[in-house]
């Protein structure tokens, strides 16, 4: 089996755990809304696996029943992890089946012990344990990996995400202030401009002087 396949079904398996074990576990999702497309598209393997764990629990404390996360089967596709993207548009309940995968049964374990122990860092230990092992089967040279976007959303982007996931009106007010005053782009904002690039080359240009100056008096005395 390739690597790219056993990830594939590693993954898989896992999103099976996280929902058969949605409803032994005492994890409370302290999350105000669920992650949309765009914010899908910019996560690592862990982030997925969590958010989707997140999400079980999530529906699990409000009485849904339907598991079915689109948004969440349409990124893993494009990620070319089609078998977990069958297992994320499943609709039926939990199969009682444990985990058959390394990864399925670290993140498995991760849950029971966050059933003894409390569910503090349930998620990061998740994602951290997912992460951890896609690595070592190679997910670097592997479009999981390589199809991942990692430039920060776009006010556009986020505004679509807030959107699909029902947002309410004063929090798509409150992001529209945020592009007034940051702009589309953030990176952009965070790029020094062209007036300040060249304040700073002055500002360097004088302080060499101004060393270049005491060191010759200090050479003169």
């Amino acid at each position: 089996m390739s690597a790219s396949r056993t990830i594939d079904s590693e993954v898989a398996d896992t999103l099976r755990q996280m929902r058969r074990m949605a409803r032994s576990s005492t994890a409370v999702s302290n999350r105000s809304l669920r992650p949309g497309r765009n914010t899908l598209r910019r996560m690592n393997t862990g982030e997925l696996v969590g958010a989707y764990r997140q999400e079980i629990v999530e529906r699990r404390i409000h009485g849904v029943e339907d598991t079915r996360w689109e948004s969440l089967s349409t990124e893993l596709e494009r990620r070319e992890l089609r078998e977990a993207a069958e297992e994320a548009r499943r609709d039926d309940p939990a199969e009682n089946r444990d985990a058959t995968t390394t990864m399925g049964t670290m993140a498995a374990g991760v849950i029971a012990g966050s059933v003894v122990a409390g569910a503090y860092r349930e998620t990061s230990r998740i994602e951290n344990a997912v992460n951890d092992r896609a690595e070592e089967l190679g997910s670097e040279d592997l479009p999981v990996d390589q199809l991942r976007e990692t430039s920060p959303l776009t006010h556009s982007e986020y505004s679509a995400d807030l959107e699909e996931v029902g947002a309410d009106e004063q929090t798509l007010e409150a992001a529209d202030y945020s592009a007034v005053i940051n702009g589309e782009n953030p990176e952009e904002a965070m790029l020094p401009h062209h007036e300040e690039v060249e304040s700073e080359l002055v500002s360097s240009a004088v302080l060499e002087e101004i060393v270049e100056a005491e060191d010759s008096s200090a050479a003169e005395l």
